[in-house]
């Protein structure tokens, strides 16, 4: 009898353990909250990023993934207000959080160093939205791939603006800067309510 409660007592206590695991763990994932938390923030603060924030951004974008390992994504940080401005008015319809940023990076691609660089300069671009967040800063992500300028596609007059040599080609701008407005994190359990699905041939 007496070993009966003491193996029951064992079985108690590493249930209980095991439960706590799972609470510190969900608990202590910091890239579940960092997503959770990251909004798109496209109203700023007049406070500057020092060089070492954006760098710290863009040292965390940098490590994303590309096809191949061949890493044809290159960053463009533009600084500025002026500049700012010139930058948001390449996209015809405009990029109000560019205009309004304290910073903004150009998301581009070598298109010489293969075809897949939508998706390798897409990914990057998340990766930035994620270090953003990491680092307090507000960010929002305006597409460019594929979207108008004033006369030429915007990827084109961005490309000019800058000086960047024509095989490259823009994905997106991120706007950068001290958020002057407050978004309620997301719901992960809300967000993937009927949105993930499994299959297995098990």
């Amino acid at each position: 009898m007496q070993k009966l409660i003491l193996l029951f007592g064992i079985i108690l206590v590493m249930s209980v353990s095991c439960q706590n695991n799972q609470k510190a763990s969900e608990s202590n994932n910091n890239l579940l909250e960092l997503a959770q938390n990251r909004r798109s923030i496209r109203s700023y603060t007049d406070e500057p990023l020092s060089r070492e924030t954006i760098d710290s951004i863009l040292t965390i974008a940098i490590l994303a993934p590309s096809s191949y390992g061949q890493n044809p994504v290159e960053f463009v940080v533009v600084e500025g207000k002026d500049m700012l401005r010139k930058l948001a008015d390449c996209k015809a319809i405009g990029a109000p959080s560019v205009r309004n940023a304290t910073a903004a990076v150009v998301v581009m691609a070598d298109t010489t160093k293969g075809e897949l660089w939508v998706e390798n300069t897409s990914v990057a671009a998340a990766y930035l939205l994620l270090a953003a967040e990491q680092y307090g800063v507000g960010a929002c992500w305006n597409e460019i791939h594929l979207r108008n300028g004033q006369r030429k596609s915007a990827s084109r007059e961005i490309c000019e603006l800058l000086g960047i040599p024509p095989k490259y080609e823009v994905e997106c701008m991120v706007s950068l800067g001290y958020p002057a407005e407050t978004k309620e994190p997301r719901s992960a359990e809300q967000m993937k309510k009927g949105r993930i699905h499994y299959f297995s041939d098990k």
